[in-house]
């Protein structure tokens, strides 16, 4: 275990999206408009018609993910996570009133409504994600 300790913080993001904005692009390019490098998503709530979630399947080496592709009415319950040298890694649980579904939100969910999103930017570390002997993308110090 590592720790990387931040004693301030910067500016708060509230991010409204409208009918047909992509989630995880919209952080992409408020990060990329805002210069955020590390930040904290906050929460979030949202309505889609297309959502795309990755699951890790698997207890060992190489991990293995399922991919689900849903284009229905969901709703998003929770959405939290990190942003890290401007790239954000974000969690979320969705449902449409039969099943849920969380794991990690990938690029194409349209927001079928409406989407809000709170966004803390973190000042005071500098940090990077790359990946460890098995691959998986830990969090590091510049």
């Amino acid at each position: 275990m590592k720790e990387y300790i931040s004693n301030e913080t910067g500016r708060t993001f509230i991010l409204r999206m409208e009918r047909g904005d992509l989630l995880r692009e919209e952080i992409v390019g408020l990060c990329q408009r805002n210069n955020i490098k590390n930040a904290v998503v906050l929460s979030g709530i949202a309505t889609f018609d297309i959502v795309n979630i990755q699951m890790t399947n698997t207890f060992g080496y190489p991990i293995e993910y399922d991919v689900y592709n849903l284009t229905e009415p969901l709703e998003l319950a929770s959405l939290d996570g990190t942003i890290i040298n401007s790239e954000p890694h974000i969690h979320g649980v969705i449902g449409n009133g039969n099943h849920t579904w969380a794991g990690h939100m990938l690029d194409g969910c349209r927001i079928l409504y409406l989407g809000e999103v709170v966004i803390q930017e973190v000042l005071g570390v500098d940090l990077i994600r790359k990946p460890d002997k098995d691959n998986v993308f830990l969090i590091h110090a510049k």
